[in-house]
């Protein structure tokens, strides 16, 4: 297959390559943030320190991308045991790997994850603004039924919170 790509477990060595994702995709995504508020939010967020709480975290599964050992993607899970809910709380695929079959690919990780903990749902959230995104994730069955304020840096925005039934 030409665009032959491996979906891993993160590992430490991936950070830096995580937070380069992160920044650039965010850059491009997020026209509508001030760079300054999202550099904050990344330092905040997924400073080296954060991402190494993250990766041992033992409800948090992270997932690079990767193609002749270039990571090129990221997808973060969390199986929130104070809620009882599995989050698909972040999927990032650097723009020139984008439209290649690889987002739905890794849904599919996370759907065989939250079934493997038993849940019947995945939820995500999505910025009103980030149309393109919210487009794709209801094309994948997400129902999105609420709006929350999420914040990046001093900015706030509306975040729209959806679900996906997954089949058991």
């Amino acid at each position: 297959m030409k665009n032959k790509f491996q979906i891993r477990s993160w590992i430490k060595n991936d950070f830096n390559e995580v937070r380069k994702i992160l920044k650039e995709t965010w850059l491009q995504t997020y026209d509508f943030i001030p760079e300054n508020d999202l550099l904050i939010h990344l330092e905040n967020y997924y400073s080296l320190e954060k991402l190494n709480e993250l990766f041992n975290n033992p409800d948090a599964y992270c997932f690079s991308i990767e193609k002749d050992r270039q990571v090129f993607g990221w997808m973060k899970l969390f199986d929130n045991k104070s809620d009882g809910n599995f989050y698909l709380s972040s999927l990032y695929i650097l723009k020139d790997y984008q439209g290649l079959g690889i987002g739905k690919e890794l849904i599919s990780v996370a759907d065989k994850k939250a079934l493997e903990l038993n849940h019947s749902r995945i939820w995500v959230g999505v910025m009103k603004k980030n149309i393109n995104t919210l487009t794709w994730y209801k094309k994948l069955g997400f129902n999105f039924i609420k709006a929350e304020p999420f914040k990046m840096g001093e900015t706030e925005v509306s975040h729209l919170i959806g679900y996906k039934k997954l089949n058991q």
